[in-house]
């Protein structure tokens, strides 16, 4: 049994917009980087990077750039932490933050979502505490 040439062009054009729509959907909910597999930009103390994002911020906030930062946990609340009294981790889901204390040095990595450069506040998302 042949396909009329109308059969073949309908059939063609159904499979280009199955396969279109598979790409796109494959491309739209790709599943997310965890924090721990994203490469690292800075490493270092909370002070030294203050100090370097403040000559260029922009450079910093633009795209994902996930920094591994050290300093002492000046306060907390319930879906973060502050280090350093100017830097804000918003914590993983699931992360507690029952046993960090205030005054606690602590090592956090976390994703930069912006710095506030009026009041020199730097802050992170989906952050992981590292020690």
């Amino acid at each position: 049994m042949s396909l009329s040439k109308k059969s073949k062009i309908l059939l063609g054009l159904v499979l280009v917009i199955a396969i279109g729509g598979y790409v796109a959907y494959s491309y739209a909910y790709k599943p997310h980087t965890a924090i721990a597999d994203m490469e690292v930009a800075f490493t270092g103390s909370a002070t030294d990077f203050l100090e370097k994002i403040k000559d260029n911020p922009e450079s910093w906030t633009q795209g994902e750039k996930v920094v591994e930062l050290t300093g002492i946990i000046t306060a907390k609340d319930e879906k973060g932490v502050s280090i350093n009294e100017s830097i804000y981790f918003q914590l993983e889901e699931g992360t507690s933050t029952e046993t960090l204390s205030e005054g606690q040095k602590t090592k956090i990595k976390g994703r930069i979502i912006g710095y506030d450069d009026l009041l020199e506040e730097l802050k992170l998302d989906k952050s992981i505490i590292l020690k």
